[in-house]
């Protein structure tokens, strides 16, 4: 095995843990401002790494999907971080250029994991179809999420926090995922719930958080 490849294995699967437990801390005290946001920082720069180095080691071994998972889930833990700079965008503030190219570029990475799940339906390989179809349709769905709050197309002030609470969690489905794909040697599950056995845990907790939260405070007055 070449001595490049190995090493950058070994830096993804040691940042792959970190995020996986880190992740786990922050969302077993995200009612605990001070642990949450020491794991919550934690795991968003675990997430850092392992983008990089899912990049390098998926096209080493031309493995498409460690390439989807790495796009969605770094997508949704970087919008949930930018979200946090964010606060103040029912005001006066603008987002950034950068803000728009994260979601000029995953869009088409999503966008593509959509027509990638259309290709495999047609080729009969019915398993990764519906997977990748799932993984294309959430990311845009968060990208159409992320653009309307871009766009000042606000409901609640704690818009931040939606969309903070959505993305970490969302990305959080995603690290679980591949931890579980890669380790199905050794489980021996059906293809379909490790893929997707996640999204169908965690989206519920999301449904929840987001609900939860909404409820707490009143809707921004619209402008006329």
């Amino acid at each position: 095995m070449d001595k490049f490849f190995l090493v950058t294995l070994i830096i993804h699967i040691t940042a792959g843990a970190t995020a996986l437990l880190s992740g786990l801390g922050a969302i077993l005290f995200r009612n605990e401002l001070k642990h949450h946001r020491k794991f919550g920082k934690v795991y968003f720069w675990c997430m850092n790494i392992i983008f990089f180095t899912a990049i390098y080691l998926s096209l080493a071994k031309s493995n498409i999907f460690l390439f989807c998972v790495a796009f969605f889930t770094y997508y949704f833990s970087l919008t949930a971080f930018r979200s946090l700079k964010l606060k103040q965008l029912h005001l006066e503030q603008k987002p950034l250029l950068f803000d728009w190219i994260i979601e000029a570029f995953f869009g088409i990475m999503h966008l593509a994991f959509t027509v990638l799940a259309i290709y495999l339906f047609i080729n009969k390989n019915i398993s990764f179809g519906i997977i990748s179809l799932a993984f294309g349709l959430l990311g845009l769905r968060g990208n159409y999420s992320t653009i309307k709050r871009l766009r000042k197309k606000i409901r609640y002030s704690n818009y931040w926090l939606i969309a903070h609470i959505s993305g970490m969690l969302g990305s959080y489905i995603g690290v679980l995922t591949a931890f579980l794909v890669n380790n199905n040697r050794w489980i021996h599950a059906p293809d379909l719930l490790v893929w997707l056995g996640p999204a169908v845990f965690l989206i519920p907790l999301i449904v929840f958080e987001v609900n939860k939260r909404k409820r707490e405070i009143k809707a921004i007055p619209l402008k006329k």
